[in-house]
């Protein structure tokens, strides 16, 4: 039973969901597209297409994801689920200095978090023309992972700043299991990889792909 004020957790729930899952993304995301050159090898060998399409819109939906993490607590009259919005609820409701602490977190959170704002606003939200066109005098920012693992260090330390305030515990966020992810994906590809292989070679007669269970899906 958590001791977090219950205004205060309505919200902080709700986030927690937010951010297990995004967790569980960047995840997916690292297992498959930064694990090892070898794996990116695997990767082009099977479907190279589809597999730079996932890597494309899930590089962009995590970025998203951390803006609207980092989104204003109200958008004109309405209100976002956003960390702003958490922080307003712990400085009505809860510990005066754990939210001036958890505030010079946010704000830092913030500065990471604005060259993600500029791809949401101006290339994966909306299509900004000037952008687009190439004739922007502000061009995008890079991006790299260390950026999207910065911003989500920062992430869970103003959670559990919350958690270990009220239940003297934390979440491992950053160690979010998950049955099916992308290291059992590479591990199918990587049988089938072996499969074709035999069956080039002739170890296994090709004909016998039709007699498996999957075949005609």
């Amino acid at each position: 039973m958590t001791r977090i004020p219950n205004e205060i957790n309505k919200v902080f729930e709700e986030l927690k969901r937010e951010i297990i899952w995004l967790h569980g993304r960047w995840i997916i995301y690292r297992q498959l597209f930064a694990e090892s050159s070898r794996r990116l090898e695997l990767l082009n060998e099977c479907a190279s297409s589809f597999f730079y399409i996932v890597q494309d819109v899930l590089y962009g939906e995590i970025q998203v994801s951390l803006s609207k993490l980092t989104d204003p607590a109200h958008s004109g009259k309405f209100e976002n689920l956003s960390l702003e919005q958490l922080q307003l609820q712990l400085e009505v409701y809860g510990d005066k200095h754990l939210a001036t602490g958890n505030r010079m977190i946010l704000d830092e959170l913030h500065l990471k978090c604005e060259p993600f704002r500029s791809w949401r606003n101006k290339r994966l939200a909306h299509l900004d023309l000037d952008t687009a066109m190439k004739v922007s005098p502000d061009p995008l920012p890079g991006i790299s992972r260390q950026m999207i693992e910065d911003a989500l260090d920062l992430i869970r330390r103003y959670m559990n700043q919350i958690e270990g305030q009220y239940d003297d515990s934390v979440t491992a966020y950053q160690y979010f299991a998950m049955r099916r992810d992308g290291d059992a994906l590479v591990s199918v590809l990587r049988d089938g990889l072996w499969y074709r292989e035999l069956s080039k070679e002739k170890i296994i007669p090709f004909e016998d792909r039709r007699h498996g269970k999957w075949h005609g899906v």
